[in-house]
């Protein structure tokens, strides 16, 4: 990492500032190596392809609209170039930003007064910097998220060839375009946290017999919860968000001796109706919880059969007032991604993801202060280890956005999806 700052001439210091009149002799070179950018520029000038060196599956923001293709400031046959390479394009009217983020690591913001444009002999007086500085860095990807979020579907061949004509062909704008009024008319970000719009299955006297579970009479006991032994008051280990529970510890003699050999494998079925589920860490489950997920741990837990990776029970919580409604139900049978913000109530592109669950049951906690929700989710283990942005992408790719509202059952977007972690299989249907 020493010797890639150095090459960005960051090595003692976070930030550096870039002037001059042929800016982007000094800028592609720094991004030339680098995978996984991000940009956003207003104006896209023929040869912007030479300039900023985007590979399939990078994005680009854009102002692609008919009045700024008219007017010569964005060329659709860079665009169309680039949409052909595999590159992903979505067009905001009134964007005049001017930044990429390389998101490899180290990641660093590159922004400044420059647009992708070659000003061949009338060369601009240009300045723009390079930071590698943290913050920095994830208040811009926020910032391209907003803008990614008010931008429309990526562009497609189809929406771009009809513009080529149309190159040039008008006035220059001089006009400010109202790039205010359409961001204040355009909804938040659906963030997805803790409270269902109606309460998820509140407390029931007794679990639901589970979809993935064979039934098998000799453990039909085992569905209605016998007294329960003594609880904890308190875990001997904070138990984070999500915290999974595979293994029983070695000190811990019930459920060492109580770990059956018998337990038939958990059906796991491929999803059809799939949510992205916003969470905030922090705080720790309730004893009631944590015995619930030790119940459930030694009942749905198995090695898998012939190579398979192995099942677990994971525990998630949301608490009231950590910001927008979750999907209208989490109930047995659907399938969640949780998404980690590392901002209460927005993912960066960065943030953590986890793959994809089978919800085994979920209960609200009506006595927490704030209200909680708890959800168990039956998993798998994968090496995959996609972020945010990745998901981003796999859906900018067949023009679709992420939706913390409702839940994705058009097969094409599921697919989509579950291809961030292609090591985890499926049940036949």
């Amino acid at each position: 990492m020493d010797a890639e700052l150095g090459r960005l001439g960051l090595a003692e210091r976070s930030v550096r500032l870039l002037t001059g009149r042929d800016i982007w002799g000094s800028i592609t070179p720094l991004l030339a190596p680098r995978r996984n950018l991000v940009a956003a520029f207003g104006h896209v000038g023929p040869g912007a392809a030479a300039l900023l060196p985007l590979e399939p599956g990078d994005t680009l923001i854009t102002d692609a609209s008919l009045d700024t293709v008219l007017s010569g400031a964005t060329s659709p046959h860079a665009l169309l170039h680039w949409v052909k390479a595999g590159v992903i394009v979505h067009s905001l009217r009134g964007l005049n930003a001017k930044l990429v983020i390389a998101e490899d690591d180290p990641s660093f913001v590159v922004v400044g007064s420059a647009d992708v444009t070659a000003a061949g002999p009338r060369q601009l007086f240009e300045a723009v910097t390079v930071s590698h500085e943290k913050h920095t860095v994830e208040e811009a990807q926020e910032a391209w998220l907003e803008w990614c979020d008010l931008a429309g579907p990526a562009l497609t061949a189809g929406d771009l060839e009809p513009l080529l004509e149309q190159y040039g062909a008008g006035k220059p704008v001089t006009a400010q375009r109202p790039a205010a009024p359409t961001r204040a008319a355009a909804p938040a970000r659906s963030v997805v946290t803790s409270r269902p719009a109606t309460p998820v299955r509140p407390a029931a006297p007794a679990p639901p017999p589970s979809p993935v579970r064979p039934a098998a009479p000799a453990r039909a006991a085992e569905v209605t919860p016998a007294p329960a032994p003594p609880v904890e008051p308190a875990a001997p280990e904070p138990v984070a968000t999500a915290a999974a529970v595979t293994e029983p510890e070695p000190g811990d003699t019930p459920d060492t001796t109580e770990t059956p050999t018998d337990v038939p494998r958990p059906s796991w079925p491929r999803p059809a109706e799939l949510y992205l589920v916003s969470l905030v860490e922090g705080g720790e489950p309730s004893a009631e919880a944590e015995y619930r997920l030790e119940e459930l741990t030694r009942e749905y837990t198995h090695p898998g059969e012939n190579g398979e990776q192995p099942f677990r029970v994971e525990l998630f919580w949301a608490d009231d007032g950590q910001g927008q409604d979750p999907p209208r139900t989490l109930r047995p049978g659907v399938h969640v991604i949780r998404v980690y913000s590392q901002k209460q109530g927005r993912a960066l592109v960065g943030s953590r993801i986890e793959a994809p669950g089978l919800v085994l049951q979920a209960h609200t906690d009506e006595f927490a202060y704030p209200r909680r929700t708890y959800c168990y989710i039956l998993t798998r283990e994968t090496a995959a280890r996609p972020a945010f942005g990745d998901l981003r992408k796999a859906l900018a790719a067949i023009g679709e956005k992420p939706n913390f509202r409702n839940s994705f059952q058009v097969p094409r977007k599921i697919e989509a999806l579950l291809g961030l972690w292609p090591d985890l299989g499926y049940d036949p249907r």
